[in-house]
């Protein structure tokens, strides 16, 4: 979904704003056109801030999402070095396979070679399989490593200032916690760093 301002001036002259899909305009052809109405912006963006300022005046709340961040980042160096083994062995299936090939040269009985290939690729397959899992992880660790510092300044910031935030201030906040909304239908999805109530129906669409 896009910011979009419609200007009216049929006898009389006004604004209003509205998010709508961005596949409902021709410079954004390659994004898919989505069943959603357009939203009303003022009344959606007052009811997601709504729900931040929630959390935000509820401190036990925010220190129990700071300290989940805090052990996945302690995870991290765990992580890596599981990682490292994991490439370790993955480089010993490259010498064993290189080995099996240079003995396969060397008039090696033929199916001896092949049995012993197969378990080497059964186990390249399994290791392979941990090696994504693990960076998926450590990827996850490094981003709540990145936010812990960002979500402190951010609550002491902006638990001093809730009600004088302008516009810009708010959409700025809300990238550099990484909180995104979903749109289906009637339906109002916060997701990101703070703990935000999700799945809410909202049906305020133009």
């Amino acid at each position: 979904m896009g910011g979009v301002k419609i200007t009216n001036t049929n006898g009389k002259y006004y604004v209003y704003r509205l998010y709508r899909c961005n596949g409902r305009w021709k410079i954004n052809a390659p994004v898919k056109l989505c069943q959603n109405k357009s939203w009303g912006a003022d009344k959606l963006e007052a009811f997601v801030w709504t729900q931040i300022e929630r959390v935000l005046d509820n401190p036990e709340l925010i220190i129990t999402e700071i300290e989940k961040q805090r052990q996945g980042a302690n995870q991290l160096g765990i992580l890596e070095t599981e990682l490292q083994q994991v490439e370790r062995q993955l480089k010993a299936l490259d010498r064993d396979q290189k080995e099996l090939l240079d003995n396969a040269m060397r008039g090696f009985p033929e199916n001896l070679i092949i049995a012993e290939n197969k378990k080497i690729n059964a186990k390249r397959t399994t290791l392979e399989a941990q090696n994504t899992e693990l960076e998926t992880q450590i990827k996850t660790s490094q981003d709540a490593a990145i936010n812990v510092p960002n979500v402190e300044r951010f609550v002491e910031l902006m638990r001093q200032k809730l009600t004088t935030l302008d516009f810009e201030t708010k959409r700025m906040a809300l990238d550099m916690l990484g909180i995104k909304v979903w749109l289906d239908c009637e339906n109002v999805e916060i997701t990101g760093v703070l703990p935000i109530t999700d799945g809410v129906t909202l049906p305020m669409q133009s």
